[in-house]
C-alpha cells in the first residue's frame, strides 16, 4: 500500500464530502435528518468514494490482494476523515459534540465507505 497516496486520497475524500454536505445543507437547504438529505448524501457518498478510490488505484502496483488493499484504503479514508472531523468539523459546526461519530448515520456511512473501496479494489485491475 502506498500510504502517502492513501492519506492524500483520504484528505481529498474528506474535502469532497465536506463540500457535498455543505451544498446539501446550505445550497439545497436540506437539513440533516431528513429523508431527502440522506438519500442524496448516500448516493453522492458512493460516487465520491469511487472517485477517490479510483484516483488511489490509478497506476497502483498490481497486487493479488486488491480487495485487502481496498479495505485498507477504506480504513485510511475513515481514519483521515475522523482526524479532520475532530479538528475542523466538530469544533466549528457541531459545538464539540463528539457523539456525532457514533450516530447510526455515521456508522452506516463508514460501512459504505469500506464496502465501496473494497469493491473498487476488486474491480480495478
Amino acid at each position: 500500500m502506498n500510504t502517502k497516496k492513501a492519506i492524500l486520497c483520504g484528505a481529498l475524500f474528506w474535502v469532497l464530502i465536506f463540500f457535498e454536505v455543505s451544498i446539501l445543507m446550505f445550497g439545497f437547504k436540506l437539513s440533516m435528518g431528513t429523508t431527502a438529505y440522506y438519500v442524496l448524501h448516500y448516493i453522492l457518498l458512493v460516487i465520491l468514494v469511487v472517485i477517490s478510490s479510483m484516483i488511489y488505484f490509478d497506476k497502483a502496483k498490481k497486487s493479488n490482494s486488491r480487495i485487502k488493499e481496498g479495505l485498507l484504503l477504506g480504513i485510511v479514508f475513515l481514519v483521515v476523515g475522523a482526524i479532520l472531523d475532530s479538528a475542523i468539523t466538530i469544533p466549528l459546526f457541531l459545538n464539540m459534540d463528539y457523539s456525532f461519530f457514533f450516530s447510526f448515520e455515521m456508522l452506516l456511512s463508514n460501512i459504505l465507505v469500506l464496502v465501496v473501496s473494497m469493491a473498487v479494489g476488486l474491480i480495478k485491475k
